[in-house]
């Protein structure tokens, strides 16, 4: 009978640490939620600096959150930093590669930047991605938009005409 009272504290305390832990991660995902929304109504209301802190805050409390970082591509490409935005969604395509926002943000951005090989690479992975998500509509769209830069580049690029 002495071991009841020893067994029932020990339950109250495992109990009590778990709700413990459990409390603090609530807490946590409701404060990177709310700083998470906040970033978007400031992106929407174009403060794209106090955005940007946002997004980098939700990173920072949420790793994996790859909606935060796609949003802090589109931030910082907002704010011309265009060099920042392709290596964020870099950095995305390489943690999440079936991010197909990622690649198609990435390869337009690449393609502004002039990085037309890159450019085609990434817009050919999100033409991939779409189609195996069964997308073919969005699929179609980067396809003529990849044709698009086909057609650029054979205008652009002189023919040698040896007889």
């Amino acid at each position: 009978m002495t071991k009841t009272p020893q067994l029932t504290v020990f339950a109250i305390t495992v109990v009590g640490i778990g709700l413990t832990i459990l409390i603090f991660f609530i807490r946590e995902g409701v404060i990177t939620s709310s700083i998470y929304k906040q970033g978007v109504k400031l992106y929407q209301d174009k403060n794209y600096k106090e955005a940007e802190a946002a997004f980098y805050q939700v990173i920072a409390r949420h790793p994996s959150n790859d909606l935060a970082r796609l949003l802090l591509g589109d931030t910082l490409l907002q704010q011309d930093r265009v060099e920042d935005a392709i290596a964020t969604w870099q950095e995305l395509t390489i943690r999440a590669p079936k991010n197909v926002d990622a690649h198609l943000r990435l390869g337009m951005a690449l393609l502004k930047h002039n990085q037309l090989e890159s450019a085609i690479a990434s817009l050919e992975t999100a033409k991939n991605l779409f189609q195996a998500q069964r997308n073919p509509q969005k699929a179609e769209t980067v396809a003529q938009l990849l044709q698009e830069i086909s057609q650029q580049q054979s205008l652009s690029s002189p023919t040698l005409n040896h007889d």
